[in-house]
């Protein structure tokens, strides 16, 4: 008889496993189909389920948790071991919390105040809302700022957290940031200031002490105060020094003074060299200075030594805010002139302007340039100038000579007959105007100039802003989508940018526009950021039209502005002789300027020794000043050089101090060291041009012209094709001629064809450097060119049984013979490869441009040879040039049938 085996049942042995959570089998080696585990509950809103059961993974469907069924058991199913014997567990969640369901207010306290947070706020549960205990943070209120308090609740261990945000105020009344102006025209002072803590029922008032006498008060003026911000403006103020507080109860800001000014001329010069200002500070009663016949009266204007006398009586105009009256001359002002203005003139409220006399200079050295272009009906287009003009010199369009625009009667504009333009409409095309002259003989720049105009039908397209950026802490551009008819009116934080001294709702500035006509740079005087804060936003609006005159929609932005606060940073530093005297040349990566009272020290190794310099001093308030800018422009410059005469040759380095030099924003540089080999100083002449040709200019034909110096020249300066600038033309090459102790001669190639127009040009040498390396005075002269566009033929075409018409690209002529005349040897004709004898040619009177000729053969072409390729070839006599002299290009071209 077998013994048997004594076996637990699965059941009991995962009853044990249950309830140890720690079974001693294997799952593998049980045999019941269903493992169940113990029950469990979980708290805090979190499940950890068994991971094992003995040695077994277990792995559970966890989608089967329902996290919202809370307080109730439900079964989670899974498996174990790698038979995946079925698993199950029965759990309970316990109702957990979420999160607040309620925020709180944002508040305002007082220093040293208590600050109210609620004891209870509702919370999320996983089932249901309920309100809970909060426990908060201490608040703290002792000092004014931004603050956030934050609170918490916790249960079954998971914590919950909100967040208060509080201010913590002055308590007491504060007026800051106080700046003020006076409208001198309307004799009224506006000020502006920041008002913190003002309470209800609380007024800000404007007091003026009349005389700066604190003891006679003007009526005060109550203040507005919006949002933190106070404006007020007085009554109208008599003439005198003034002073003026802010005050709310006890509290009071110090006084500030102020002057309102008697009316008085505030300047006279001459703006070009027909016209003349004088501008005064208040609005003027028109018929005290200008009478019915628009002539000047109380006033005069008389030539002094050997100046233009001038015609009188002389014709007057007075702008629109009655502030500046326009003198014109008939004969143009030049030299010195006497000015008065008698206290007859009046101010429109009839206060007598103080007497006034002084001498202007009215030499005008300003080049005339083109305004603005303006429309009417899309068909005719206005150019104005920027002054009067006494010549219009050459005007034409599509680089054709087509006169068709005559000056007005004021020599301020130009008016174009679109109509008779031969353009399509709705597409571009351009004006140029050649050696247009003021009344002072300047040249009109850039010269050609080129005005780009559109004949249209019916042009209603609205210009656009395309972009917005800020530079610094006082300039941003504007790019538009199209070109303007003028400036743009730009307002910052609704203040408009004015070049000239800001009144009420003014801010000045400069507004510039790129090359392109399409990005307009706008520079304020002063910055808009207020330490120490680093940005300030700013409101940008603008109103602005294209050149039809379309209006683009009104624009307006909020952008920032960033305070500088890097330092110029030394790029590089050269040793270069400049006009006999060696410099050190220091360069910077943005504009600088250079400041007094500095010292810069360092090392000089001279025959293998070293030693220390004697500081090298740069007050700039010294009239020996020995440190500057170089090449500066409108005040600034990347570059600046020290004068190396106060040093002997050798090998230095130097200590560039802080503060050396300054940027825009005022930033300082930092300390640098820089080394360079002084040699010694040159002291020869410097370059100039000779009186060969026209002012040391001669031509040798349309492409080619010589410029003649007296003395030997710098090769790299001399050949160097940027130190000659022709307005309106291109300098391919430059060569020497001669270059020897007696002088030298540089011959300069233009590019072909492009001068497209005859007529004069300002011609400007600079840069170029003798031998010993001394720098020539830049020089400016007009020179005549002539164009260099060379004729070729545009078309030939067999127009009868022997005759071909060849049309040119232009008028043309014969060299050698006097009109427009083409001879038989200038062409040959191939039919095939046979050359016709006996043809004629003669031009084509129908066509009046002079650009068509007609050769006539000897016999008419037969059905045979017109079967073959006609050709028109260069003949041995060609000699055909346009009416400027330039060579016709051409060597064959096939005649069309």
């Amino acid at each position: 008889m077998t013994k048997k085996k004594k076996v637990l049942t699965a059941g009991a042995a995962f009853a044990v496993a249950a309830a140890a959570l720690t079974p001693v089998a294997s799952v593998d080696a049980a045999q019941k189909r269903v493992i169940e585990l113990a029950p469990m509950t979980f708290t805090g809103g979190e499940v950890k389920l068994p991971a094992k059961v003995g040695s077994s993974k277990i792995t559970w469907y966890k989608s089967g948790i329902d996290m919202k069924k809370v307080n109730t058991w439900q079964t989670v199913k899974g498996y174990a071991g790698t038979k995946k014997v079925p698993t199950t567990i029965k759990i309970k969640i316990a109702n957990y919390v979420v999160g607040f369901q309620q925020s709180v207010a944002p508040q305002e306290v007082e220093v040293d105040g208590k600050l109210v947070l609620p004891a209870k706020l509702k919370a999320n549960f996983a089932v249901g809302a309920y309100f809970v205990d909060v426990k908060w943070e201490d608040a703290k209120t002792d000092k004014a700022g931004d603050y956030e308090v934050k609170g918490t609740y916790t249960r079954d261990g998971k914590t919950i957290t909100v967040v208060a945000k509080y201010s913590v105020v002055d308590a007491d009344l504060k007026i800051e940031n106080v700046s003020s102006s006076v409208d001198q025209a309307a004799e009224v002072l506006s000020v502006n200031a920041d008002v913190k803590n003002l309470k209800d029922g609380e007024k800000v008032e404007l007091v003026v002490f009349a005389g700066r006498d604190m003891n006679a008060p003007l009526p005060a003026v109550q203040a507005e105060v919006k949002e933190g911000k106070l404006t007020v403006k007085s009554a109208k103020l008599p003439a005198g020094n003034h002073s003026f507080i802010l005050r709310s109860g006890e509290v009071k800001t110090d006084a500030v003074n102020f002057t309102v000014e008697a009316p008085e001329v505030k300047e006279v010069k001459a703006i070009n060299a027909k016209e003349l200002t004088i501008t005064f500070n208040k609005a003027i009663k028109k018929d005290t200075i200008i009478n019915s016949s628009d002539q000047l009266i109380n006033s005069s204007l008389t030539a002094v030594g050997s100046a233009t006398a001038l015609s009188s009586p002389l014709k007057a105009t007075l702008s629109e805010d009655g502030k500046t009256v326009t003198v014109t001359a008939t004969t143009a002002f030049k030299g010195q002139y006497a000015v008065t203005v008698q206290d007859a003139v009046k101010t429109v409220d009839e206060k007598a302007v103080k007497a006034y006399s002084a001498i202007v200079n009215a030499e005008d050295n300003v080049r005339p340039m083109v305004e603005s272009v303006t429309y009417s009906n899309y068909q005719t287009a206005v150019i104005k100038f920027s002054e009067p003009l006494q010549s219009l010199g050459s005007i034409s369009a599509n680089n054709a000579y087509i006169q068709f625009g005559t000056l007005s009667a004021d020599g301020k504009s130009v008016t174009v007959d679109l109509a008779n333009v031969n353009v399509k409409a709705d597409t571009d095309y351009k004006v140029t105007i050649i050696g247009a002259k003021d009344f002072s003989d300047n040249l009109i720049t850039p010269n050609p100039v080129e005005v780009t105009v559109k004949k249209s039908a019916n042009d209603t397209v609205k210009p656009v802003v395309t972009a917005v950026s800020t530079v610094n802490d006082k300039t941003f551009t504007m790019t538009f989508s199209e070109k303007l008819i003028s400036n743009p009116t730009i307002k910052v934080n609704g203040d408009t940018v004015v070049t000239t001294t800001p009144g009420t709702g003014e801010i000045e500035g400069s507004i510039t526009k790129d090359a392109s006509g399409l990005v307009y740079t706008v520079t304020l005087t002063n910055s808009l950021v207020t330490p120490p804060a680093t940005s300030a936003l700013a409101k940008i609006e603008a109103t602005y039209s294209d050149l039809s005159g379309n209006a683009g929609d009104a624009f307006s932005r909020i952008v920032e502005f960033k305070q500088d606060t890097v330092a110029p940073k030394l790029v590089n530093s050269t040793v270069e002789k400049i006009n006999g005297k060696e410099y050190l040349v220091l360069n910077y990566d943005e504009n600088v300027s250079v400041v007094g009272a500095k010292s810069i020290t360092g090392k000089v190794v001279k025959d293998f020794v070293e030693s220390t310099i004697t500081p090298i001093a740069t007050d700039i308030t010294d009239p020996g000043m020995n440190f500057e800018l170089n090449n500066p422009s409108n005040g600034k410059s990347k570059s600046v050089r020290l004068d190396l005469a106060s040093l002997t040759s050798g090998a230095y380095t130097l200590t560039l101090p802080v503060g050396l030099v300054v940027d825009e924003a005022g930033v300082d540089s930092k300390e640098t060291t820089v080394s360079f080999t002084r040699t010694t100083n040159v002291d020869t002449g410097k370059p100039a041009l000779t009186t060969a040709g026209t002012n040391g200019i001669t031509k040798v034909n349309n492409d080619t012209y010589t410029v003649s110096f007296d003395r030997q020249l710098d090769v790299s300066s001399a050949l160097n094709v940027a130190n000659y600038a022709i307005e309106g033309a291109v300098v391919k090459s430059a060569i020497f001629t001669q270059n020897d102790a007696s002088g030298a001669v540089v011959r300069l190639t233009l590019e072909e064809g492009s001068i497209k127009l005859t007529g004069e040009r300002t011609v400007t040498i600079q840069n170029v450097k003798s031998a010993a390396g001394v720098m020539m005075d830049r020089v400016t002269t007009t020179e005549s060119l002539t164009e260099n566009v060379k004729p070729t033929v545009a078309s030939a075409q067999l127009v009868g049984l022997n005759t071909i018409k060849v049309v040119f690209s232009e008028n043309i002529k014969e060299a050698t013979v006097t009109g427009s005349v083409v001879a038989a040897n200038d062409f040959e004709v191939l039919i095939g490869d046979v050359a016709e004898t006996g043809a004629t040619i003669a031009e084509d009177l129908s066509d009046t441009s002079g650009k068509t000729f007609t050769i006539t053969l000897a016999n008419d072409i037969t059905p045979a040879e017109y079967a073959k390729t006609i050709t028109l070839k260069a003949g041995t006599g060609l000699d055909v040039t346009d009416e400027s002299g330039n060579a016709l290009v051409f060597t064959s071209a096939s005649v069309a049938k």
